[in-house]
């Protein structure tokens, strides 16, 4: 019974940081540009899990959306990496979607303390 608990939780783990996925890139991109794999590692070291395997469809969908735009930069060491960086729309709707995230946050909160 509590291995299933703990499988059901992992689940809606998995659900929330999917729903969430699109705001915390949109939030990196807003700090500087960056390229696929960094994305990947601030996102995995912050503890938000994701995969190469999601990031570069997610970014595929946001280019499409206009919402990113990219540039591929070449490094010293002559490896080149495909830099994705926040376009005026993908400004606005990150603004946006933070309010957003913060009505959410103060809203399920106050139903945590039980002050509706």
């Amino acid at each position: 019974m509590q291995d299933n608990l703990h499988e059901q939780v992992d689940a809606w783990r998995s659900q929330l940081r999917k729903g969430s996925l699109e705001l915390a890139v949109l939030v990196a991109l807003q700090k500087r540009p960056r390229y696929g794999l960094e994305l990947v590692d601030l996102l995995n070291q912050l503890k938000l899990g994701i995969s190469e395997g999601s990031i570069y469809p997610l970014l595929s969908r946001l280019k499409a959306e206009h919402k990113v735009e990219t540039e591929w930069v070449e490094e010293k060491t002559g490896h080149a990496h495909k830099y994705y960086r926040l376009t005026d729309d993908g400004r606005a709707i990150c603004r946006l979607m933070i309010a957003a995230w913060r009505d959410f946050d103060r809203a399920f909160n106050r139903l945590l303390e039980d002050k509706p």
